[in-house]
């Protein structure tokens, strides 16, 4: 059975609310037009050494930049691009996921499912102690 593209497994990727912020700002500017590395640095204020930590991320996300002629180019529309990128883990509660799952659309099913899944997972075996093969 084919699986549709919004329901293919998303990789898991943890990342702060800074990070996030980032991410979305390098989107947002790589999409207006092509940039120089240092035209992309300066304006984000970022280092080399994480400019280049977010392009692999990007691209672990699925998210596709062109590098021609010195410059940097988003090869999606930026709403795509951000479709794609992880999002930081929100701490919600158990009430707050199951009212979150009751909503329409396809993110509603999924956090429905992941609630479920959280829910019905069985309890893990209880231990048996080496010594006298007992449980504890």
């Amino acid at each position: 059975m084919k699986r549709s593209s919004s329901s293919r497994r998303r990789p898991g990727i943890h990342i702060t609310l800074g990070r996030a912020a980032r991410l979305h700002r390098l989107v947002r500017f790589l999409a207006v037009t092509p940039r120089s590395r240092e035209t992309i640095l300066g304006d984000l204020q970022i280092g080399l050494r994480t400019f280049y930590r977010e392009l692999e991320l990007l691209k672990r996300c699925g998210v596709k930049v062109l590098q021609k002629d010195k410059a940097y180019q988003l090869l999606a529309t930026a709403e795509d691009a951000e479709g794609r990128l992880p999002f930081p883990d929100p701490q919600l509660s158990f009430a707050e996921m199951a009212e979150l799952s009751r909503g329409p659309g396809e993110a509603a099913r999924r956090l429905a499912e992941l609630l479920a899944s959280v829910i019905n997972s069985p309890a893990p075996a209880p231990k048996r102690n080496r010594k006298s093969g007992t449980s504890r």
